[in-house]
């Protein structure tokens, strides 16, 4: 991934980070407020489909590379073309500080 030339970093993302708020109820509400836009690169990468609560449920995953920042971490999600792609794990490919490789996940 070191090779990866700045022009292929070409996809316009919104990287937005969680805010729990208390529900009243013991437990919290989860929304999310931007923190930055980015440029980026954004391929798919593959589909699996689970059953959640008796109903079929897809999921597309994505890998997204970005600039190296230190603020990123797998609670934030992308916003990319109105669909979020949730972050699961964030990796320095070389550890020379260049890029971020962002394994995403995009729930349908």
């Amino acid at each position: 991934m070191s090779g990866l030339p700045i022009g292929a970093l070409r996809h316009r993302v919104t990287l937005e980070a969680p805010i729990d708020a208390p529900d009243g109820a013991g437990g919290f509400s989860r929304s999310f407020t931007p923190v930055v836009n980015l440029w980026a690169h954004v391929a798919p990468s593959g589909v699996r489909e689970d059953f959640v609560e008796q109903r079929a449920e897809q999921a597309t995953t994505h890998v997204v590379t970005i600039r190296w920042r230190d603020d990123v971490s797998k609670d934030m999600r992308f916003v990319y073309r109105g669909r979020n792609l949730c972050i699961q794990s964030v990796l320095d490919p070389d550890e020379r500080r260049r890029f971020l490789i962002c394994q995403c996940e995009e729930i349908a």
